[in-house]
Formats: C-alpha cells, sequence, structure tokens
C-alpha cells in the first residue's frame, strides 16, 4: 500500500501499458469496447479491472492467432453488457472523496496566491470569492470530467494527445473560473475575518489530509478485487 501513488492509478497505468502493446485490429476492438464501457455508471476501479481482464484476453488472442472478436464468439456489444450486467454502482463515497480532495486543493492552492499576491500579512481573511472556486471545481471535476467525459474516449496513448486533453481541461476550468468571478454573484465580495498563517496552515493540513485520505480509501476498495 502507497498513500503516494494509489492502487486506483497504479492499475490505470498498467492498463495504458497494456493495451499499448496490443496491435492491429485487436487494439481496435479494444478500443471500442472500452468507450462503449466508459458509459455505464460502474464502480472506476471495478471497471479498470474488466479492462485488465480484457486486454489479457486479447494478448491470448493474438498468441494464439486469431482476433480478439473470434476469441469472444458473440457480438461486442452482447459481450460487454454481460460483463457489466452484474457490475457494482459507484458509492457515494467513490463520488465525494475524490471531489472533495479536488475542491480543497484548489481552494489552497487559489488562498496561498492571493495571500501571498498582498504580502503575506498575518491579518487576511478568507474572501467569500473563493467560494466560487469551490463550486467552480465542482462543476469541472463532478459534471464535465466524471460525467461527460467518461462519454468520450477511454484513453489516449500518444504524448501529444495526453497533453492536449490536459490543455483543454485546464482551459475550461479557467473559462469556467473567469465567468463566475466577472459575474461576482452579490453578496460574494465579503471576507470573513482571519489570520493569514492560521487560514493557510489549516488549508495545508486539509490538502493534505485529503489528498492522503483518497489515495488510502481507493487503496483498500481495491482489497475487493483480484487485480494484481
Amino acid at each position: 500500500m502507497s498513500l503516494f501513488r494509489n492502487n486506483y492509478k497504479k492499475l490505470i497505468q498498467e492498463n495504458k501499458y497494456g493495451l499499448a502493446e496490443i496491435s492491429g485490429r485487436n487494439f481496435k476492438v479494444l478500443d471500442s469496447i472500452f468507450k462503449y464501457l466508459r458509459t455505464f455508471e460502474v464502480s472506476l476501479f471495478e471497471l479498470e479491472v474488466i479492462k485488465k481482464d480484457l486486454i489479457g484476453l486479447a494478448k491470448e488472442a493474438e498468441a494464439e492467432g486469431v482476433t480478439l472478436s473470434d476469441k469472444i464468439g458473440m457480438p461486442e456489444k452482447d459481450f460487454c453488457d454481460s460483463l457489466i450486467k452484474d457490475g457494482i454502482k459507484p458509492s457515494y463515497l467513490e463520488q465525494a472523496i475524490p471531489l472533495v480532495r479536488s475542491i480543497i486543493i484548489m481552494l489552497f492552492i487559489c488562498y496561498t496566491i492571493l495571500w501571498k499576491f498582498e504580502g503575506l500579512p498575518e491579518t487576511y481573511g478568507f474572501p467569500g470569492s473563493l467560494l466560487i472556486v469551490g463550486a467552480v471545481a465542482w462543476i469541472y471535476d463532478f459534471l464535465l470530467v466524471r460525467n461527460l467525459e467518461r462519454k468520450r474516449a477511454a484513453y489516449s496513448f500518444s504524448v501529444e494527445d495526453r497533453n492536449k486533453r490536459k490543455l483543454y481541461r485546464f482551459l475550461v476550468f479557467l473559462s469556467l473560473f473567469l465567468l463566475f468571478m466577472w459575474e461576482l454573484p452579490e453578496g460574494m465580495d465579503f471576507t470573513i475575518p482571519g489570520n493569514g498563517k492560521v487560514i493557510f496552515f489549516t488549508l495545508l493540513i486539509l490538502s493534505v489530509v485529503s489528498f492522503f485520505g483518497n489515495n488510502y480509501y481507493w487503496d483498500k476498495l481495491s482489497e475487493k478485487y483480484n487485480w494484481k
């Protein structure tokens, strides 16, 4: 168990490397299956376990000199439906923990930037406008990344594709943030009085706890599966 890199991230990376070893027709079949599987509301860890099994099946097909479609022996859609039929739906914790982590870390980063910009004064409260950051983080993480992008391609393997997706996500977040700040809701210009250092270290501690807590959760969840 590693608190710095959880088993969910490890499994994702293993699947990326494994899929990169598949070529030709079998790669296209797997890519199509993965895209279809991503449209189901199923536990993210279980989804990666299914992908790992399918990658192993594709490697067996290549060793036997047959296509994955022949190995499956049925229409791809029917095969996917049978795989996912008894899948475990994502729990509230699975959705909430990564989201809370993202919001807390984003608040910490933004507060630190604002506090530093003001010269690190001892008396520096918590701007109400930072609550907009939390709202944007929720919209970005929950609505965009988790719900819209799950309908898109499961993987991008080239460095160029991955960089484009990272840039796209950053620009979307920045656009949402600027839009909210431009049209700052009435009453959001208040500041909660406080000590700059106390607020900074409080957010820092919460960020660390949420980061390690997120990793701990995924590692404990991984114990339910035979994924190694």
